[in-house]
């Protein structure tokens, strides 16, 4: 069961995305990417004193928006953390395999090895149904609405400081792969879209900056 994202989203189990988007069945966890402060100051852009020789931009860090981001990652991950433990110890009453993990612990019995996990995790209808809706075109870890959230993550971190899109990119490309690792193979489809998707769009920062 893919359900993606990384975010840079959290899609298919990905723990963290500053090493991981922590996107892999969580897909990128976005909200680990760095720590986020609570003063409620929101990003401002401001010139430096016009009787300075040369004016010097300021970029301030939005903890509005990136409180507001992370809250929706959580609550959506809390949902989804709780189907994988169900699943895992429903199934594992059938298999005979240990009950009660959490699903931290779920993601570090199967870490290198999540593809074989969630091919082999016994999923029942309403949860398929659920899952195939989050990643749906219009859904919450979706293509389009993950990677704009994380592109509007990036700008929110960044202050809107585009001499970093270089730093948030790499880190992005980094999360990815950190992902394929815990994944054990090559990421589904729909994880290497949104990677696409959420690259391109800080090429499009990138370019109304020039």
């Amino acid at each position: 069961m893919a359900i993606n994202p990384s975010s840079i989203s959290t899609q298919n189990g990905i723990k963290n995305v500053s090493n991981i988007p922590k996107s892999i069945v969580s897909s990128v966890n976005l909200s680990d990417m760095m720590s986020i402060s609570s003063d409620g100051e929101a990003a401002v852009y401001e010139k430096s004193d016009q009787t300075t020789a040369s004016s010097k931009n300021t970029y301030t860090k939005d903890t509005v928006t990136l409180s507001e981001i992370n809250k929706q990652i959580e609550m959506k991950l809390g949902s989804l953390r709780s189907t994988v433990e169900n699943l895992f110890n429903v199934q594992s009453v059938k298999t005979g395999e240990a009950q009660g993990l959490s699903y931290e612990q779920i993601m570090e019995k199967y870490d290198g090895k999540l593809k074989e996990f969630y091919q082999n995790l016994k999923v029942d209808d309403s949860t398929r149904l659920t899952a195939q809706q989050e990643i749906s075109a219009d859904g919450f870890w979706g293509v389009k609405q993950t990677s704009e959230r994380t592109i509007e993550f990036a700008k929110a971190l960044s202050g809107g400081d585009p001499s970093k899109i270089a730093l948030l990119r790499n880190s992005i490309e980094e999360g990815y792969k950190a992902a394929e690792k815990a994944w054990g193979g090559e990421l589904p489809e729909i994880c290497k879209q949104t990677q696409e998707a959420t690259l391109k769009g800080l090429d499009d920062w990138a370019n109304e900056r020039n």
